[in-house]
């Protein structure tokens, strides 16, 4: 059925699926290049929906055009990703300070609620889909920024959030991730329930910290391992 399913999609979906799939499996690696021509020829599909499937590509930071002729996919810049994820810290920590502590007009405490009927939920309601738990991951962050009531900070984390999905999607690659994440996001509301704001704060900046670095591990290891099967 799922096959089925798959010829089913328009054709500019079916190829940007199965592109960023590969992306984020490093079938396609970083740095490699390839036209759209080889992509179609290889997908067996018209240059039409490999050229709409690359701009979202594109979009999604996944890609880029190359100076000449085709495309490339992403760089891997760890330099880049901690300064990203350093700066998402502060953003997120002031978040649960101003949640925890302020009673302003412009804090909307009644997401709260929302989240923890998303979240606070027995193990065996609990959603196990790696790629659809990721994506909620960042509703949840993107929800408490925009109840902590600044509008600016919610722009510059959602434009963060966009530039750090690939290595989001694959934190989720750990097994044990996806509990561990509502258990988490649990401890954390719950503080902020409270308004137990160095709580709050501590769980915030460990939550992201060991993100980062779960995405990190997994990203270098797979790469070793691309690399050692690419060896003569």
């Amino acid at each position: 059925m799922a096959s089925e399913l798959t010829r089913l999609l328009p054709h500019s979906v079916r190829v940007y699926r199965q592109l960023r799939q590969e992306i984020y499996e490093f079938i396609l690696m970083p740095g490699d290049r390839f036209t759209e021509v080889d992509i179609a020829s290889r997908l067996g599909c018209s240059r039409t929906p490999v050229r709409e499937a690359l701009l979202t590509l594109q979009n999604d930071d996944l890609i880029r055009r190359c100076f000449r002729n085709g495309w490339e996919v992403c760089p891997i810049d760890f330099d880049v990703y901690e300064d990203l994820y350093a700066t998402r810290i502060l953003i997120e920590v002031d978040t649960v300070a101003r949640l925890c502590s302020s009673d302003s007009a412009k804090t909307d405490r009644s997401v709260l609620a929302r989240l923890r009927a998303l979240w606070i939920i027995p193990p065996e309601q609990q959603e196990q889909a790696g790629e659809k738990i990721a994506t909620m991951d960042e509703q949840f962050h993107i929800a408490l920024t925009e109840a902590a009531g600044n509008r600016e900070l919610t722009a510059i984390l959602s434009n963060i959030t966009d530039r750090i999905r690939i290595m989001r999607r694959l934190d989720f690659e750990y097994d044990t991730r996806i509990a561990q994440t509502y258990a988490e996001h649990a401890e954390l509301l719950e503080a902020i329930e409270n308004r137990e704001q160095e709580r709050a704060v501590g769980l915030m900046r460990e939550h992201i910290e060991d993100a980062h670095t779960g995405a990190c591990a997994i990203t270098l290891r797979r790469l070793q391992k691309v690399r050692a099967r690419n060896l003569p």
